[in-house]
């Protein structure tokens, strides 16, 4: 009875959740480019809406070989009802040119719809080839040829043909030498139509990579060996029952050459490595705190670059703030319309020493490749309010690991009785050592706001140049944890992400300026050994073969995290 009921509700509901959205015609094409003796297939599709009295246009320099066929769905998505009705119709061109398809109308409720001219462009076609080396071959093509460092590119390996394929193997692919590679397994793998040289073939993407340039410079990419599966010609003449041998076909693209170009040198200070295009944002967890409370401000970036290279940046706050290491919380991959976006979220805690009104703001700076320039997000300002803590003994704690907050305080409850034989106390030790503790305790008040002072008048690449070791192992500890797993990528991504980010603090090196060369000069100019920067050069290539080339160097795994320890403690003590 409950079913009854609520399907009863959904049919009356119907018309008015599709009603709710605005209808859309459109006409679409599998083809853009087709032969005189080809065919290509025409869509009249009406989205969320009920219609009726579809009319078709003339079609006056096509052959109408099919059609209309009708087809009707209906899904929802987020509680949002969505119906599609389409019309499809395959045509044959009767002439060369650039032909156009008229509108289409349909009818809902009062009013009549109508689609979009469409344009093909029709070339004079060849009789069907046969078995020629023409009748099927696999291309690489890529988004662009010209890239920035960091930049994302898509290559797709399309097959081209005019004969039955059943299967295909991959028998060897490029190692995308220079690049960061990661497979799309989500985009558009449908059966289209496109000409080559005068002559129709169909056509499908088989395989879809994300490349990220990681140098600049001429980069190419390997040609990309797969073997094709065809039913033989014979075999389909004379019937069905028979055994279904293949006919094997090799096919290889083309190298590819990406020209990728350096990012320009003049990177805002907080610049640390993103490229692509980016949406920000940047929340605090409330205004209202004291002094016994730890702030929170969470910065969440999402966008098309590699978000595994973005380093936290560091954001300048008031120097009445004790500001702890930022802490990544959150990183995920995703695709989306055939391309790959990431996202990460970084956390900024922070412990108020003194009670007062401020201004907290995060910032963060990419490079984006459609406008050639850098773009700086800045936070709204966060207005907040310190209030003196109680100072209780069991208030909130953050603790830096390794050392003691300045903000953790202890009480010392002092049991001890004064007996009567105390009581004589002017002279004593005690009488002047509470004289002496007052000057003791404001010299060394003045000494420690002095020194503070000095570190917050420090710029950015300063403190990133002093606490460089300090940084490096704490990445290092990421590493540490993963080497009794199977994830070898995710360790080796980690001490790679340990080592650019101690030479870029050590050596005062912009990420985008980052490369071996500048590397090894900056070595050289601060008189290390060779030896130590080839142990250097040799565990940064380990790290690329192991992401990169997608070979498994798992059993290294401990004897790379510890040259990795070793060589920061050599270049430190050269230093």
């Amino acid at each position: 009875m409950l079913l009854r009921r609520f399907l009863l509700f959904v049919i009356i509901m119907t018309p008015f959740c599709v009603s709710a959205q605005e209808p859309v015609f459109e006409a679409t094409t599998n083809a853009r480019q087709v032969v005189t003796n080809g065919y290509f297939e025409v869509s009249f599709t009406l989205k969320n809406a009920q219609g009726s009295n579809f009319q078709a246009p003339s079609f006056t320099d096509f052959t109408v070989v099919s059609g209309p066929s009708r087809s009707f769905s209906t899904t929802i998505v987020n509680g949002k009802m969505n119906q599609e009705l389409t019309f499809e119709f395959t045509l044959q061109p009767k002439r060369t040119g650039n032909l156009t398809i008229g509108r289409a109308t349909i009818l809902v409720g009062n009013n009549r719809l109508s689609s979009k001219p469409i344009t093909v462009e029709v070339v004079e076609g060849k009789a069907a080839a046969g078995n020629t080396d023409e009748e099927v071959f696999i291309r690489a093509e890529i988004s662009t040829n010209e890239a920035w460092v960091g930049q994302q590119i898509v290559l797709d390996y399309k097959l081209y043909t005019n004969i039955q394929i059943e299967n295909y193997n991959i028998v060897e692919e490029s190692d995308y030498q220079g690049f960061y590679a990661q497979n799309v397994r989500r985009y558009d793998s449908r059966l289209m139509r496109e000409v080559v040289n005068n002559k129709q073939y169909v056509t499908k993407v088989i395989k879809r990579v994300a490349l990220f340039p990681q140098r600049a410079g001429r980069l190419t990419i390997d040609p990309l060996n797969v073997q094709l599966g065809a039913l033989d010609e014979n075999q389909r003449r004379n019937g069905f029952f028979l055994n279904r041998q293949l006919r094997r076909i090799p096919a290889l693209t083309d190298p590819v050459t990406v020209d990728v170009r350096s990012l320009p040198a003049d990177a805002p200070a907080g610049f640390t490595g993103a490229v692509g295009n980016f949406e920000v944002n940047s929340q605090i967890n409330r205004r209202n705190f004291s002094t016994d409370d730890a702030i929170s401000i969470r910065l969440s970036v999402r966008g098309d670059g590699d978000t595994k290279r973005i380093q936290p940046p560091s954001p300048q706050f008031p120097s009445s703030f004790e500001v702890y290491e930022p802490k990544v919380t959150r990183e995920n991959t995703y695709e989306t319309e055939g391309l790959l976006f990431g996202e990460k979220e970084i956390e900024y805690l922070l412990v108020p020493r003194d009670p007062g009104d401020y201004q907290l703001q995060t910032t963060f700076s990419w490079f984006d490749p459609d406008s050639a320039s850098y773009v700086t997000y800045l936070s709204p300002v966060f207005d907040v309010n310190i209030t003196q803590g109680s100072l209780r003994p069991d208030r909130p704690v953050v603790k830096k690991e390794g050392a003691s907050s300045p903000t953790e305080i202890r009480y010392i409850k002092n049991e001890t009785a004064i007996s009567s034989a105390d009581r004589s106390f002017p002279g004593s030790a005690g009488f002047w050592i509470l004289i002496v503790l007052p000057f003791l305790a404001v010299g060394g008040t003045a000494f420690w706001r002095k020194a503070s002072q000095q570190r917050s008048s420090l710029d950015p690449t300063t403190l990133r140049h002093r606490s460089a070791r300090k940084v490096a192992l704490k990445r290092l500890e990421q590493a540490k944890a993963l080497l009794g797993s199977s994830d070898s990528r995710a360790f080796y991504d980690a001490i790679e992400h340990a080592m650019d980010g101690y030479v870029c603090d050590k050596l005062r090196i912009p990420q985008s300026e980052l490369s071996r060369e500048v590397v090894r000069q900056r070595l050289e100019t601060l008189n290390v050994e060779e030896q130590r920067i080839e142990r250097f050069l040799g565990i940064k290539k380990n790290c690329e073969i192991a992401l990169y080339a997608g070979m498994d160097n798992s059993a290294a795994m401990q004897e790379t995290y510890d040259q990795t320890l070793a060589l920061i403690a050599d270049i430190e003590a050269s230093i």
